[in-house]
């Protein structure tokens, strides 16, 4: 589930979903996304990065949702992300809206 290209919106959702403190911003893991696909799939890390880049990619986009998936706060994230993808009016949604005006 890919994040929204526009950048104002990508650093609003990690503002409100992630707030981080200077030190934090700091001290930058560079092998975070090496280590959570290990931790994933039980590769080691020298395996994770043999892999061919699609699988590599595609076990980068099923651990960040599994590890997103596995808190309540995670949950809210990804449903937030996903009700932004959508394209298509919620039609039922509506109908209740206007019901209550």
């Amino acid at each position: 589930m890919p994040l929204p290209d526009d950048l104002r919106i990508r650093k609003a959702l990690f503002n409100k979903y992630f707030p981080t403190e200077d030190w934090e911003r700091a001290f930058y893991l560079c092998t975070n996304e090496v280590k959570r696909i290990s931790k994933y799939t039980g590769l080691s890390f020298n395996e994770v990065q043999e892999l061919p880049l699609s699988l590599f990619l595609l076990y980068r986009k099923e651990s960040w949702i599994y590890s997103f998936g596995r808190t309540e706060e995670g949950k809210e994230f990804l449903k937030t992300l996903w009700r932004l993808q959508q394209t298509k009016a919620d039609t039922k949604a509506i109908r209740e809206f206007q019901t209550r005006r």
